[in-house]
């Protein structure tokens, strides 16, 4: 009955395809690929479908991870322990990205903003550890796919750019109905794995979009940002030995000018045995990988040893060669490192650095160096980001090492001043103009910060009327107080800030177009809490600021390092130092615990997680050390989930959904997967006899 049901299915399917016009279905191929293999439970054959990239991860899906075609399922967050450990992936990852990270956030925040992209870290095993944009906030049904700690391992969700570049170790990507999931069929993803110099996988790339036809052009942009990645990573781990660079030469036997992003680069020790290579390397020499090469003689690989290529120079040399492979012509240059050695790390498992170093912020560093050269030209500043990400501390450092550090510098928060005050002090006042008036007068901020640097935060909140005032100031360095008709001539640096989207208030029309473009000769924005990837640095940083001079000092315990790791942080770093502030006076012992942290910054936590880990039926449980041969963590998760539905219900199906949040008809599938049905009437039978007895 089944395979009769199945034929039908099958052939009103393919009586529907015929029916399309030919130009309509080489447009929705992929469309109608998926839709063949959700009704027929098979991948499709042949290469006429879809791409045999996209036949090959189905088939993965189904016959090796035994995911039901048509599934819905969608990243999710991994259990408390599981959190945890990703945090500490962070951790590793964080160490070596740390200055590389943030100046990535800078360089790429328009291509973000404009193309609703998410930039996703993770591990090697498909953890998000960090991300950059989330632009997806702006979109429900991207909100949980961006997510610190969510997996998207294939063997759970099925084929996407992320997962599947981490199970393949190579770059891909996937659009729309090309992913087996039915829940990112609304997106693109791409992936790209970042090698460490000893050819393995130590982090993961990705990118998510709802701009479904963008994946090819995330793919090409990800393979130019792991070259970077991996560039950053070996020069960190470059200490002692000998670094070869190789190049191709060009027919007159001179360097060719090219990118350092193209040359080879070996690693070998001071005995002359390769260490680490980049992928370049590989294509150079015409070696089968990286780690093929790993552990042998530089002088078996190459044909030339250290000895031969330094010389009597001992500290670098030059020399000229063919590889044998490949016939190609290469430069080859060897430079001598006087580096510590540090022989235990490697770059598959990052070591943290010495904690003794001071504290660097590099995005602070990143955003001072950006803004100090504009500061020398008189380009106008906007500083945007969110409330308490540290705009004015940033604002305050910049006149600090600015050409105008002996000229004062006066702020005023544009939010905080009633609207009918403001432009007295900003432009001043003639005594007696209006009532309650000073006799005296009252000189405004213009002529206070006169050769100095006026700072306007919140300036997204200032009134229509007063902006054109504003505006006709910026142009004329001219103010004329209330009450007067004397301009009084002002030389001051504006710099303005807010966390309001302007560009979209001028769309609206709240806010004037000309004097947003005035004010917006460079835009600073800097990146709230959750997406810094030195976060916990800062706030161990702030911590010790907290205790400086005390003798004893207080530490975090690992529930509040991981409370504090995946937690919002809407009020960003100011909320996060008001947080240490009031646990260091509670916590009575040495460590902060979580019973010592504010019971609303707790409960704000919990609001923004998502509803899958509030409740997780079996709290702190280690679904990896628990699943059963061949399920994947997530399947066993959601097993443990629909067991604690049903039984908190008492078999009611319908309550068991709601809670859920699910349809009943999904909740029956999931119950017919995991085997649960006949189980379930028996239970519910007994409930029922157990309900009749007096």
């Amino acid at each position: 009955m089944g395979h009769m049901m199945r034929g039908g299915a099958v052939a009103a399917f393919v009586c529907d395809v015929e029916k399309r016009p030919p130009e309509v279905f080489e447009l929705e191929r992929p469309s109608v690929a998926w839709d063949w293999m959700r009704q027929t439970g098979q991948a499709p054959q042949g290469a006429d479908w879809v791409r045999p990239q996209v036949l090959q991860a189905w088939a993965r899906c189904i016959d090796e991870h035994d995911l039901p075609p048509g599934s819905d399922f969608a990243p999710r967050m991994p259990m408390h322990a599981q959190v945890c450990r990703t945090e500490h992936a962070e951790q590793n990852l964080r160490d070596a990205f740390a200055a590389g990270l943030p100046l990535m956030v800078y360089n790429l925040r328009p291509f973000l903003e404009e193309g609703n992209v998410t930039i996703l870290l993770t591990d090697p095993q498909g953890h998000v550890v960090h991300l950059l944009g989330a632009g997806l906030r702006i979109m429900s049904a991207g909100q949980n796919l961006a997510r610190i700690g969510v997996g998207w391992h294939e063997a759970s969700i099925g084929n996407n750019g992320v997962g599947t570049a981490c199970l393949l170790d190579e770059p891909v990507a996937f659009e729309g109905k090309e992913h087996f999931s039915r829940a990112l069929h609304s997106f693109a993803t791409a992936g790209c794995p970042i090698f460490g110099s000893d050819g393995r996988v130590c982090a993961t790339i990705g990118m998510l979009t709802d701009r479904r036809d963008a994946a090819k052009l995330m793919l090409g942009f990800l393979r130019i940002t792991c070259q970077l990645f991996e560039a950053r990573l070996f020069e960190r781990f470059c200490t002692e030995g000998y670094l070869l660079r190789l190049r191709h030469r060009n027919g007159s036997d001179t360097l060719a000018e090219q990118s350092t992003l193209i040359d080879g680069k070996i690693l070998v020790s001071p005995n002359g045995v390769i260490k680490g290579a980049n992928r370049s390397t590989v294509d150079l020499l015409g070696v089968n990988s990286v780690a093929s090469i790993i552990g042998k003689a530089v002088g078996d690989v190459i044909g030339v040893s250290i000895a031969e290529i330094v010389g009597k120079s001992d500290t670098a040399g030059v020399r000229h060669l063919t590889v044998g492979r490949t016939q190609q012509h290469i430069r080859l240059e060897a430079l001598r490192l006087d580096g510590a050695a540090q022989e235990t790390q490697t770059p598959c498992a990052i070591q943290e650095t010495s904690r003794a170093e001071p504290w660097r912020d590099h995005v602070l560093e990143a955003a001072l160096q950006k803004a100090s050269v504009l500061q020398q030209r008189d380009i106008s500043l906007l500083i945007t980001g969110e409330s308490g990400v540290g705009k004015d501390h940033l604002v305050r450092r910049l006149h600090a090492n600015g050409p105008r550090m002996d000229k004062p510098i006066i702020a005023i928060n544009c939010a905080a001043i009633p609207r009918d005050l403001i432009e007295s002090e900003l432009f001043g006042y003639e005594g007696g103009s209006f009532t309650g008036a000073r006799a005296k007068g009252k000189k405004g901020k213009f002529v206070e910060a006169d050769g100095g640097v006026l700072f306007l935060d919140e300036i997204g909140d200032m009134a229509l009327d007063l902006q054109a005032t504003l505006l006709r100031v910026l142009d004329s360095s001219e103010v004329v107080p209330i009450g007067s008709h004397r301009p009084i001539k002002v030389d001051v640096r504006v710099i303005a800030a807010t966390n309001c989207p302007l560009r979209e208030m001028v769309k609206e029309g709240k806010f004037r177009r000309d004097l947003y473009y005035r004010l917006n000769g460079v835009q600073i924005w800097l990146p709230p809490l959750r997406e810094r990837p030195d976060r916990m640095d800062l706030i161990e940083h702030l911590l010790a600021c907290e205790q400086e001079g005390q003798a004893e000092r207080k530490v975090l315990s690992d529930d509040v390092r991981a409370l504090f790791f995946r937690h919002p942080w809407p009020g960003n770093i100011r909320e996060a130092r008001n947080v240490l502030r009031s646990s260091l006076a509670v916590a009575g012992r040495n460590v902060i615990r979580l019973n010592d942290l504010p019971h609303d910054f707790i409960e704000e936590a919990e609001a923004e997680a998502p509803h899958c880990v509030r409740n997780a039926p079996v709290c702190g449980a280690d679904p990896v050390s628990t699943s059963k041969p061949g399920k994947t963590a997530l399947a066993d998760w959601e097993e443990q989930a629909v067991r604690a539905a049903l039984a908190e219900c008492e078999g009611n199906v319908a309550k068991a959904a709601r809670r859920l949040e699910i349809t009943r008809a999904t909740l029956y599938h999931k119950m017919d997967r995991y085997g649960m049905r006949g189980a379930h009437r028996i239970a519910v039978k007994r409930l029922s006899n157990e309900s009749r007895r007096p």
